[in-house]
């Protein structure tokens, strides 16, 4: 792929991994609180990947973001409930052991 991605390292275990981010080119991004890297190629970002799984940092990339959803299809079941029914009404056991 040609596209351009932008990988992003966060969390508190990046304190310990700051020395490997900067030396990988990452830049502090106070406002997210992240650390960041723009325009790498996939190889690259494969690379990054393994690296923070393999150490359990937390990752996001840009090229795998979440895939379109159909919100109506998944909102409509094709009942829709009476509003004016707050709840069914349940029938209760009763104790079976009474105390006077």
């Amino acid at each position: 792929m040609s596209e351009n991605i932008t990988f992003s390292v966060s969390g508190s275990e990046t304190y310990y991994h700051k020395d490997w981010l900067k030396s990988k080119g990452f830049k502090w991004m106070k406002s997210s609180k992240k650390w960041e890297k723009l325009n790498i190629q996939e190889i690259e970002a494969d690379q990054l990947s393994e690296h923070c799984r393999e150490f359990g940092l937390y990752y996001e990339r840009s090229d795998k973001g979440m895939p379109s959803f159909d919100y109506e299809n998944y909102l409509w079941d094709g009942n829709v409930p009476d509003k004016s029914i707050w709840y069914e009404g349940k029938n209760l056991p009763n104790p079976t052991n009474k105390e006077n």
